[in-house]
């Protein structure tokens, strides 16, 4: 399956290709992936019939304030790689790929698109390995959520609905999501108060490198630290030493099969990735320049000779 991700012309995407794992809370719409109270309500209900054993069903109620609570968050635990099956989109281009002058990246998505080290990936109701196609809808789901969804004593097919429904609004995106547990983070981009704060987050296993002033970014070593990634980052945030954390999973350069430049990406940008490419291993990329059709409000797309870079 091909599908593509709008993006700036982010030249450290070929030094390192990673895409954000976006958490529910750092999705641009307000309403994706939170469940609804009235969602809640009827799954919650489900579990918690009262108990005629207990008069003033006061621990039975405790644990349905709990369970709620976890309803309506568990989707934290989760990241979102968003993609398309459109990259002639005029918004999405201005949008998410700085006004025109960004890029497209095509990806090959399949199972093999990035590597998986939580073991849990494999089992998880919720992780999605291959990408599943967003649904749109008018109404946010409530009362009227599928028997299936609800009746099931476990949760994930009620993170999922949520997780893979958005309004009418952004159907023009025509989205593809890879969902996938926090543990699998290949990286995090972090801030720091200061350098020093550096040494003590320093560890064997880890590379942590200076992207810019007190902006850093650490990887594993090796694949199988990279398990242990999440917990370091738990322990770093715990003590008050990173924050404004972002975490990424890295896509194995092989699905990277086509970049588009946007019709407004500059001569000497193009010429820096496609030299970068051919340095870093993705000389089996194919590139491709936007140019606007005359007479319409729409793109097309010359193949661009890389002898001429």
């Amino acid at each position: 399956m091909k599908l593509y991700k709008y993006m700036p012309l982010r030249k450290e995407f070929f030094e390192d290709p990673l895409l954000r794992l976006t958490p529910p809370s750092a999705l641009n719409d307000p309403f994706d992936s939170k469940p609804t109270d009235s969602g809640i309500e009827r799954k919650s209900i489900f579990f918690f019939e009262p108990d005629p054993l207990d008069d003033e069903n006061i621990s039975s109620q405790k644990q349905k304030e709990y369970y709620k609570r976890d309803l309506e968050y568990g989707l934290e635990q989760y990241g979102i790689i968003s993609l398309t099956e459109n990259p002639y989109s005029l918004l999405m281009w201005a949008h998410y790929a700085d006004e025109h002058r960004g890029m497209v990246v095509e990806l090959s998505c399949d199972a093999s698109t990035f590597n998986y080290h939580d073991k849990y990936t494999e089992t998880c109701g919720v992780s999605k390995k291959i990408p599943t196609r967003v649904i749109y809808s008018s109404r946010r789901p409530g009362y009227e959520l599928p028997d299936d969804v609800i009746y099931d004593y476990y949760e994930d097919k009620f993170f999922t609905h949520y997780a893979l429904i958005k309004g009418d609004d952004w159907i023009y995106e025509k989205e593809h999501r890879y969902i996938l547990r926090e543990n699998e983070l290949d990286a995090v981009i972090f801030d720091v108060g200061s350098h020093e704060s550096i040494v003590e987050l320093q560890h064997e296993h880890l590379v942590i490198t200076c992207i810019n002033g007190l902006t850093y970014k650490v990887t594993a070593r090796t694949q199988a630290f990279s398990g242990h990634l999440h917990w370091w980052l738990c322990l770093a945030e715990g003590k008050g030493l990173v924050y404004n954390a972002k975490i990424f999973k890295r896509v194995n350069k092989n699905s990277i099969k086509s970049i588009y430049f946007g019709c407004k990406a500059k001569e000497i940008d193009i010429k820096h990735i496609i030299q970068l490419c051919q340095l870093n291993g993705f000389s089996h990329v194919v590139f491709k320049k936007a140019k606007r059709i005359h007479g319409k409000f729409a793109l097309d797309f010359d193949e661009i000779n890389k002898n001429d870079y």
